[in-house]
């Protein structure tokens, strides 16, 4: 089948259409990660440190940069003994509950994702922790009443998670061979 002039010429005006809506996604990508570096990350940081500062518990505010474009900014409950302990003939070892963090995270396309994780009491949950995301922002999104949103929501999740009982009942699921 041959293509017509007007019909070869609706098929690259379609092609040049897509061509430019994604050069403007390309574009957007790069002003994200700009945002992210210039505006974003330095807020948060800001923000999230004055609260730890304001704020008296075991937590703090930490950078994960390893991966460029793909960096998150997170205040987590720094390791604790849960207070549990087991017991054998020889020593007691205490389980530490460690965990428990809101992040800001950078998706692959510059968007930020807002998510908190779970604690977990070392020995005992198997898995991983349970992960919950609040929010896909874009950057400029992101202002004090947003971090201060979401580190409200981050603490009534540690604190049900903490005052409920989530955890199937019985003792042989919690013991790893």
């Amino acid at each position: 089948m041959f293509l017509t002039n007007t019909s070869a010429s609706m098929a690259t005006e379609s092609i040049e259409k897509l061509a430019a809506e994604l050069a403007g996604s390309f574009e957007k990508v790069e002003q994200r990660r700009q945002s992210w570096q210039t505006a974003t990350k330095p807020l948060l940081m800001n923000k999230l440190q004055e609260i730890t500062e304001k704020i008296k518990l075991d937590w703090s505010v930490n950078l994960n940069d390893m991966l460029v474009n793909l960096e998150s900014v997170f205040i987590s409950f720094n390791p604790i003994p849960s207070g549990i302990m087991e017991k054998s003939p020889i020593n007691v070892i205490n389980k530490m509950q460690i965990g428990g963090f809101l992040s800001f995270s950078q998706t692959r396309n510059g968007q930020i994702v807002a998510w908190i994780s779970m604690p977990l009491i070392e020995g005992l949950e198997e898995g991983p922790a349970q992960n919950q995301t609040l929010e896909t922002l874009e950057p400029e999104e992101i202002d004090d009443q947003t971090i201060n949103n979401h580190v409200e929501k981050f603490l009534d999740e540690i604190l049900q998670w903490l005052n409920e009982n989530r955890d199937e009942i019985g003792f042989a699921r919690h013991l790893k061979p």
